[in-house]
């Protein structure tokens, strides 16, 4: 998780069943135009989010690797399935689990994960039609 940036992501990674390489950023501040990866954006929008979130109390997971699966829900949330760590911006590990739904419309109030904040922004994953 980067300080005013996105979630970098490294394992065997398949988004919605489709594989997607071993390293890639996943927007969090809502403006990438290429959802739900990071285009940068978050540059160019004033976008604020700590790298260093509270620790949730977890255990150790069995495994600590392995694949994961990103779902993005449509205007909502992106649904990780696997062995997770989050990772803070200087290494601190904030929560261990094999699932979790992060906040990808940028305004959630616990960061990274979604609180249901995108509902009432009106959150949109897709570029609406002119």
């Amino acid at each position: 998780m980067l300080e005013n940036g996105p979630l970098a992501v490294r394992a065997a990674i398949t988004i919605d069943g489709q594989p997607a390489g071993f390293r890639l950023t996943l927007c969090r501040c809502g403006a990438s135009g290429n959802k739900p990866l990071c285009d940068s954006s978050h540059a160019s929008t004033g976008f604020v989010a700590s790298g260093e979130a509270a620790t949730v109390a977890s255990e150790a997971l069995a495994q600590r690797d392995g694949p994961l699966d990103i779902h993005p829900i449509p205007n909502g949330p992106l649904r990780v399935k696997g062995n997770l760590e989050v990772i803070s911006g200087t290494g601190r590990t904030i929560a261990r689990m094999t699932e979790a739904w992060f906040c990808r419309c940028g305004q959630s109030g616990n960061k990274p994960f979604c609180d249901g904040t995108h509902k009432k922004v009106g959150f949109r994953s897709e570029p609406q039609d002119p």
